[in-house]
């Protein structure tokens, strides 16, 4: 499952028995990525769990990343 997260630092974070890795840089804008990566790092003090935007909201930051 996805969920959103404001990432205070970079964060690296292998999954557990798996080939998976995931990362995230630090910005103020939320970020979306796997529940248990989001877990990890809020757990490290790493991020701060967000609500999920709304469609707009969405459209809006991946308008502003170049996507």
């Amino acid at each position: 499952m996805m969920s959103w997260a404001i990432f205070k630092r970079e964060s690296n974070w292998s999954r557990p028995n798996s080939r998976y890795s995931f990362n995230a840089h630090p910005s103020p804008e939320p970020q979306e990525r796997p529940q248990d990566f989001i877990d990890y790092c809020v757990e490290k003090g790493w991020a701060i769990q967000a609500d999920s935007p709304t469609k707009d909201e969405k459209r809006a930051l991946r308008a502003k990343r170049g996507k």
